[in-house]
């Protein structure tokens, strides 16, 4: 039963490769909230044989809505696009990875936070940019992600470290006022709330939830959501 996506990978990827020999045009989405990286990268992709700008979107509700209708290889995407009601970070690339399985994904972002990083590879993504890095690496970037194969931009791997050692890499350590916090926000208790039971400042609250947050590489409070559901913390706030 396990053998199932293998298969589906080396098929998938055997006919990339022979679209990629027989010379046909890699159909490509750009998503980024700047117009600037967008143009940047168009203008990037047109000096290059083999690449057509399929679309390009400025938010995720935009951007699923074009997922929706044009056809796409590969799409290259900004991680953080705030101020959309479907949302943005791992929430959006999951929703994305689910909806259209056959999209290939490259994100290129300015994050600079290891655990950040790591949480975007557990969700299934193995091609990441830097926005840092020279836009050189954007062609073979693509590329590899159209055949399956893992691209990391220097500045990623720096951040990283080895990547093979990833997957073994030691869960953050929080401290336990750190776990109260975080258990109590992801039941949905307010920071208010929280810090009169604590005896402590809301502001305090505040920093200490940031921090666990930080640590554990997660953006929004829907991931603080899901880290607590998928860690068994929720029972223990109630």
């Amino acid at each position: 039963m396990a053998t199932r996506p293998y298969k589906d990978n080396v098929i998938h990827m055997s006919h990339s490769i022979d679209r990629v020999r027989r010379g046909m045009m890699i159909q490509v989405l750009i998503a980024d909230d700047h117009p600037v990286v967008v143009n940047g990268i168009r203008r990037e992709l047109g000096d290059e044989v083999g690449f057509e700008v399929a679309g390009t979107a400025y938010s995720p509700t935009e951007l699923l809505r074009l997922l929706d209708t044009t056809q796409c290889d590969v799409l290259v995407t900004d991680y953080s696009m705030p101020g959309s009601a479907t949302g943005d970070g791992l929430p959006m690339l999951q929703l994305i990875r689910r909806r259209h399985p056959a999209v290939r994904i490259v994100v290129i972002t300015m994050l600079d936070n290891p655990a950040l990083l790591r949480n975007i590879q557990k969700a299934g993504i193995s091609v990441i940019l830097s926005k840092s890095d020279h836009l050189g690496h954007l062609a073979p970037a693509i590329r590899a992600a159209f055949v399956g194969i893992a691209y990391l931009a220097p500045a990623v791997q720096a951040l990283l470290g080895d990547a093979s050692d990833e997957a073994g890499a030691p869960e953050p350590k929080l401290s336990k006022r750190e776990l109260e916090v975080v258990r109590k926000c992801a039941a949905g208790v307010p920071l208010v709330e929280i810090a009169r039971q604590a005896n402590r400042s809301s502001k305090t609250i505040s920093a200490q939830k940031s921090m666990a947050m930080r640590k554990l590489g997660l953006t929004s409070d829907y991931e603080l959501y899901q880290y607590a559901v998928t860690h068994g913390m929720l029972a223990a706030a109630q």
